[in-house]
């Protein structure tokens, strides 16, 4: 449509002439920043998730088996607002996990569903401060509800190598140390 004013001629589009342009599709900044921001969220909320997660360990070995159970204990007593007892009896190469809702026929049955120890893995002891007992022997480490543990260092025969977990009241992970390490030689 043209229209002619005392300026001269001036040419106004209409609405037919607008769909004749070519449309560009694709995504806006905002759009991509949104998305950005929305992944980045999941991700932090994720971490705690994938934090304990050892990629190159040897998640076949009964003792990587050991440190997971242990660890998750610690984080399981918190969220389940329990205390856990890891019992470890050395003279079968057994674990088991009871908790303290469970009555006697939950134990038992705990105690049989338990982990089994390969034999070339030897639990040899358990230490704790203040307690100087060495021998063949059940032992107990609590795992609080209110976020802490037993101090603990288990002793664990592998082969001809000898390995220490240490476990620390107030840390969620446990350190694994190649070699037999003392209780007082850490503190």
């Amino acid at each position: 449509m043209v229209l002619r004013g005392a300026m001269g001629k001036i040419k106004i589009r209409t609405a037919g002439s607008l769909n004749k342009l070519k449309k560009i599709s694709g995504f806006t900044l905002i759009e991509l920043i949104v998305v950005i921001c929305i992944v980045s969220i999941l991700l932090g909320f994720s971490y705690p998730m994938f934090r304990d997660v050892d990629l190159f360990s040897n998640s076949a070995t009964q003792l990587g088996d050991i440190v997971r159970l242990i660890n998750n204990l610690k984080k399981r007593a918190v969220e389940q607002n329990t205390d856990f007892l890891l019992h470890m009896d050395t003279t079968s190469g057994s674990l088991w996990v009871t908790n303290t809702g469970m009555n006697d026929e939950a134990i038992d049955q705990a105690k049989q569903k338990g982990i089994q120890l390969s034999d070339k893995i030897i639990i040899l002891d358990v230490e704790f401060p203040g307690i100087k007992e060495v021998g063949e022997k059940e032992y107990q480490i609590r795992f609080s509800k209110s976020g802490y543990s037993d101090y603990a260092l288990i002793h664990i025969g592998e082969g001809d190598n000898t390995i220490t977990l240490k476990i620390e009241p107030f840390l969620s992970q446990v350190q694994l140390l190649d070699e037999h390490v003392y209780l007082e030689d850490c503190i």
